[in-house]
């Protein structure tokens, strides 16, 4: 009777000493959790961090969600969709633009064939009593003018702050042209100018379809006309349901030309909501895909406000 019940007791202190110890997974003591409003990411490795600075907007529509650093380094999700939990990919429509600084301008989630690169970005948690939003992101970008890639791991944001927005006030329209059929299409939903001085970017979304325009102008925009010469990229996506990922540009990356366009800054407004104000042209091409047809833009309108992520 007395070996029983000292095995039991020798059997109960290796269940107790079991359930504080073996039953932790290596290394998770070690983990130390990430402060609400961090914004990072490892670029090819290297963790950078952009919670100096952090923006998430929605509405009825879309999703943006921006960070910054002190080096005016900038990281911004453009996802066309209302915020809410769950997974967004290239598939989706989710626009990825990644602003490291120097001359080269953005890296994008698009390819040298104009093709959409595989990205994910999961909402996690989504606070509407706090306000607050979490997820993880990773994927891959590609710079036109650097011709280089880059890949993004292990990126998160914890509790970012949010507003809900009512639908965007901005107009991006234009006609475009097959040579048969000529369409006016609006990208006005969430349209936008960003990163004014120094790699401007305008654009906006058409939410009737999956489809996306933005124009890159590498040394920022002011009053006065831009044009091929001065490396300004267009990139439309005039992607359906049935094929998402439909991208034409300006620019054929693989032999480094570029399609006449031009883009005309009338007006940059100086008040409290101030926009970007002009017109734009040009021509556009499927470059890589064995598709020689080009689609003609004309009529460009362009009255989009600035927003500094």
């Amino acid at each position: 009777m007395r070996k029983y019940i000292l095995l039991l007791f020798l059997m109960s202190g290796l269940i107790w000493s079991c359930s504080d110890s073996e039953l932790v997974t290596p290394g998770d003591e070690f983990q130390i959790p990430l402060a609400p409003g961090t914004f990072s990411v490892e670029i090819d490795s290297e963790l950078t961090d952009f919670s100096e600075t952090t923006s998430v907007m929605s509405n009825d529509v879309s999703t943006q969600i921006s960070g910054a650093n002190e080096n005016g380094q900038s990281i911004n999700f453009s996802i066309a969709s209302p915020l809410a939990e769950g997974n967004y990919n290239q598939g989706a429509g989710v626009i990825v633009s990644l602003n490291l600084g120097g001359e080269d301008g953005p890296y994008l989630n698009i390819d040298d064939q104009g093709q959409f690169l595989p990205f994910k970005i999961t909402i996690t948690d989504l606070d509407m009593v706090d306000m607050v939003v979490s997820g993880t992101f990773s994927g891959t970008v590609y710079n036109m003018n650097a011709e280089e890639t880059l890949e993004l791991t292990n990126g998160q944001f914890v509790e970012l702050p949010f507003t809900m927005e009512a639908g965007g006030d901005g107009i991006l329209r234009a006609n475009f042209s097959n040579g048969t059929d000529t369409v006016l299409l609006d990208f006005s939903s969430n349209a936008q100018a960003t990163g004014m001085m120094t790699s401007a970017v305008i654009s906006g979304e058409n939410v009737d379809q999956v489809q996306t325009l933005s124009i890159s102008v590498p040394d920022g925009i002011e009053v006065g006309t831009y044009t091929e010469t001065d490396e300004v990229v267009i990139q439309v996506n005039l992607g359906t349901s049935d094929n998402p990922s439909d991208v034409y540009t300006n620019y054929d990356a693989a032999n480094d030309v570029y399609l006449p366009f031009n883009l005309v800054i009338t007006e940059i407004t100086s008040d409290v909501d101030g926009h970007v104000i002009g017109t734009f042209s040009g021509t556009i091409q499927k470059f890589g895909s064995g598709n020689d047809e080009q689609i003609e833009i004309t009529d460009g309108e362009i009255n989009v406000p600035i927003v500094v992520p």
